[in-house]
């Protein structure tokens, strides 16, 4: 058992031993949770490291959507349900350049 302490800032440090079994580096994204009345850390995938190789590739992006929040889920299968998954990135921005229009328009009549 490893005891640590809370540093000035609220930083902990892991404890050399436990990270370097758990493969955490400097700069790995660590999710914190309080679970009964305990703080627990898991390491998270980060997008920006998608790996090079097309059956790690389809392996990390299945896990992305198992470990998805169910928010998240919900959208994509309404999308899904809607026919709104197969949208280009061209049409998206185009969408959200006229919902902008329309919002200036509106606030500058009212003023």
């Amino acid at each position: 058992m490893a005891i640590v302490t809370v540093k000035n800032r609220y930083q902990v440090l892991i404890p050399q031993a436990i990270h370097e079994k758990l493969g955490i580096s400097r700069g790995d994204v660590l999710e914190a949770k309080l679970e009964r009345g305990r703080l627990t850390y898991t390491p998270k995938t980060v997008i920006g490291r998608i790996p090079a190789g097309k059956a790690e590739r389809a392996r990390f992006f299945k896990q992305l959507r198992d470990e998805a929040p169910a928010w998240l889920k919900e959208t994509w299968a309404a999308s899904k349900r809607r026919g709104t998954d197969k949208i280009s990135m061209r049409e998206i921005n185009a969408e959200i350049s006229a919902v902008r229009r329309e919002r200036t328009r509106k606030t500058n009549t009212t003023r």
